[in-house]
């Protein structure tokens, strides 16, 4: 999915080249509206967070406190979980698990299994 992102015109190139590669990343409405905030939040922080596309988003918040607040929120949970160690599941239950997805993609398996 390719979105627009909606800058203001600047007549430095470089900032102007920056502007046109975040266009792939986000599309940012004209004024801000609290009530969009949620969806552009989640749509910013997807994946691998780009850093120009998000402090584009805090300058498009501006003065939104609460806004703001609920972005700086996301991005220090997304960096937690980033750095949280996972568990890896012990050989026996690995095992289980790959045969029982074994025998769902041959069709051998029915809900009484589960």
């Amino acid at each position: 999915m390719t979105d627009n992102l909606n800058l203001p015109p600047n007549s430095n190139p470089g900032l102007s080249r920056k502007t046109s590669e975040l266009k792939k990343f986000i599309e940012l409405p004209p004024e801000h509206k609290c009530e969009d905030s949620e969806k552009l939040i989640m749509r910013v922080l997807d994946g691998i967070p780009n850093p120009s596309v998000i402090q584009s988003v805090r300058n498009h918040f501006g003065m939104c406190v609460q806004c703001t607040n609920a972005f700086e929120i996301e991005i220090r949970f997304k960096l937690a979980m980033a750095q949280k160690e996972t568990v890896k599941a012990p050989p026996a239950l690995q095992l289980k698990i790959s045969e029982t997805l074994q025998r769902i993609d041959l069709g051998e398996i029915g809900i009484g299994d589960l």
